[in-house]
């Protein structure tokens, strides 16, 4: 049982430690052991470590071994499997889709059970953004294939950035704009929003701008109002 650890204040250093959790302990009510199966790592993860402190970041998922407070986990997005469940309607088996540490297991705390998520209510994560505390039950979910396990861990937490976007500006009315001028269209982000915004009959037009090699790829999509090349 075994987890991996980044100096907070030189992301390139790494250790793997043996980690606190004891998989044969019994568990608490409310408790739940999840065995990670498999999570993305990317560009977005080095930024959770760059904004660890600013953030919040390193609060998530506190690492062992840790006296001097200098080792981080860096959260990721996954898949993981209950293995055992001291939490009512939650059995052995379950698949899991969230936010855990570059670790084997995540043991979640007085978990909130509902019909299609799982909210972990670990004392040391009340005060965090709730999104990152909430996990879906993904065979709860109609159209649930294992297959886009991958692509989802990649692009799912990219999305809530491109949503809490297109939100923002429409909660502001736009800010009075006439069209959305969208950087770095071939991005995943902005992909995003110009999805959100292509899908919203009240949205200005939308106008990415993008590298004169992925201008073609992006005028596919038929997202955009227009394009531009730089």
């Amino acid at each position: 049982m075994n987890e991996l650890q980044v100096a907070k204040n030189a992301i390139t250093q790494c250790r793997v430690v043996k980690s606190q959790i004891d998989i044969d302990s019994t568990l608490a009510s409310g408790e739940i052991l999840l065995k990670v199966d498999k999570f993305g790592f990317s560009a977005n993860n080095v930024t959770y470590a760059a904004a660890g402190d600013q953030l919040g970041y390193w609060q998530f998922f506190p690492a062992a071994d840790n006296a001097s407070g200098s080792w981080g986990i860096i959260p990721v997005w996954g898949f993981a499997d209950v293995v055992a469940s001291n939490a009512e309607g939650v059995e052995a088996g379950e698949r899991i889709f969230g936010y855990f540490p570059t670790s084997d297991f995540l043991k979640m705390q007085n978990v909130k059970v509902l019909d299609n998520r799982l909210v972990d209510g670990a004392e040391h994560r009340s005060k965090l953004p709730p999104g990152y505390n909430t996990y879906r039950r993904v065979e709860t979910e109609a159209d649930y294939e294992r297959s886009m396990d991958d692509s989802r861990m990649l692009l799912w937490p990219l999305y809530i950035t491109s949503f809490c976007l297109w939100d923002s500006l429409r909660h502001n009315d736009w800010y009075g704009a006439q069209q959305v001028l969208v950087i770095s269209a071939s991005s995943k982000t902005s992909i995003g929003l110009a999805y959100a915004l292509a899908a919203d009959a009240d949205a200005p037009a939308s106008i990415g701008l993008t590298s004169k090699k992925n201008q073609q790829w992006v005028k596919s999509l038929g997202l955009y109002d227009n394009d531009r090349q730089l």
